[in-house]
């Protein structure tokens, strides 16, 4: 995992142990040390997961994506109005009579 990947673990983690602290302390008047310690652990798991999950599927579509160059950009746009596949907003539809 690179630095990026590394630091939002850690950051999710660090919340999510803050945030435990905080809601044990206002509820119950106490901290206990497992549960947060096993709340920070899940989240960073699920933090991790996510990550490579993210970065995985970034790569695979970067290396499926056509190769957009000067020649063929506008095979790869949405058609607008001027370009004959979308209707311009103005124009009588086939409803109007």
């Amino acid at each position: 995992m690179d630095r990026r990947g590394i630091a939002e673990v850690g950051g999710l983690s660090l919340v999510g142990g803050v945030l435990a602290i905080a809601v044990q302390q206002g509820i119950a008047g106490s901290i206990d040390w497992v549960l947060v310690v096993g709340l920070v652990t899940c989240v960073g798991i699920a933090a991790a997961a996510n990550y490579q999950a993210r970065t995985k599927h970034a790569a695979q579509v970067a290396t499926e994506a056509p190769a957009v160059t000067e020649d063929n950009y506008e095979q790869h746009g949405r058609p607008t109005a001027g370009d004959g596949g979308v209707p311009p907003d103005d124009a009588p539809s086939g409803d109007d009579r």
